[in-house]
């Protein structure tokens, strides 16, 4: 499947779950609904997000830090740079910016900068399974979000995690026989061990606990970030567990292939997690409306502002490279 074809494939599913979003839709009440928001709430929520980066960036800082310690601004700047991309460039090629940056800045070989990208998406692919098996325990489910899926998904993840840590030494030494013969396997082979070694650090009690801890406060952050949004608009939840239950079914609309940013995926899981508690539908979608621009703003604000940096460092580096040609010459 070439990744054209996937492009095209993730714009028709947004546009599909865009129209599913919005069907018989009142637009006038949605208005209303802004028009009565709640400032203060969405305020906090955007200054939650902010500091949620942070934790986000110092969390990745662990994943390295056995094999070298680093400022914690470079891991910031990187993350931010990387997802403003995943925001607006299609195959989630901001993670390719991310680890790229991050191994400019800290000169961190690039196969192990973006394996630790992939283990931190790898990381997060857990939080909301978790909370969505549990939350099956005291809610009724939609049917788009199946307990039974949701298990299977854990299962072949745990089982992902021992075959990676059981067979290691077989995988890297097949890699090693295969990438004699053809460069791309040689990337492979080079990207797993760095994979191995990012993995090694967590051999560390202290490192491990810390990335524990910070997953669980970004975890309870997000959900919390949610909770705002829904006070925002006079949504009344029963409980706090409820934060969790809506960032998980949300938080799964960035596995579904669709546009830049997760336009129409996150619309209609969004809206769909407020129809578990009943919440009207024109209330549900000004949520996820209103969930996706607070969760994107500090992300594009950052990220445009270490993206216009980023710029300015090449552009200053290359006028210094032609004054000290001129000069010579």
């Amino acid at each position: 499947m070439s990744k054209w074809f996937k492009f095209i494939l993730g714009i028709a599913i947004s546009i599909i779950l865009l129209l599913l979003a919005f069907r018989k839709v009142d637009f006038g009440l949605i208005l209303r609904n802004f028009s009565q928001v709640k400032i203060g709430y969405l305020i906090s929520s955007v200054l939650l997000g902010m500091i949620i980066l942070l934790l986000r960036s110092y969390r990745w800082k662990q994943f390295i830090e056995e094999y070298k310690n680093c400022k914690l601004i470079n891991f910031f700047e990187s993350i931010n740079i990387g997802l403003f991309f995943n925001n607006i460039l299609p195959f989630r090629m901001g993670d390719l910016v991310q680890a790229y940056m991050v191994s400019k800045k800290t000169g961190v070989p690039k196969s192990l900068s973006l394996s630790t990208v992939l283990m931190e998406r790898f990381i997060d692919l857990f939080p909301p399974i978790i909370s969505i098996i549990i939350g099956s325990f005291f809610i009724i489910l939609p049917q788009q979000v199946s307990i039974i899926l949701s298990v299977s998904v854990l299962f072949f993840l745990i089982t992902g995690v021992i075959f990676i840590f059981k067979f290691r030494n077989l995988i890297l030494h097949f890699l090693g026989k295969i990438s004699s013969k053809q460069k791309f396997w040689l990337r492979i082979l080079s990207l797993f061990k760095n994979f191995y070694s990012a993995i090694d650090n967590f051999k560390n009690v202290k490192i491990l606990m810390k990335v524990i801890i910070l997953t669980l406060l970004l975890w309870t952050g997000y959900s919390t970030g949610m909770l705002l949004v829904c006070y925002s608009l006079n949504i009344n939840l029963p409980s706090i567990w409820a934060g969790y239950l809506i960032q998980a079914i949300t938080a799964l609309s960035v596995v579904i292939p669709s546009s830049p940013g997760y336009v129409g995926s996150w619309e209609f899981m969004g809206s769909l997690a407020l129809s578990i508690f009943n919440v009207e539908k024109d209330k549900s979608l000004s949520f996820a409306l209103l969930s996706h621009f607070v969760g994107m703003l500090p992300v594009l604000i950052f990220g445009l502002i270490f993206v216009i940096k980023e710029i300015s460092l090449v552009k200053k580096v290359s006028k210094d490279s032609i004054y000290e040609t001129n000069q010579k010459i």
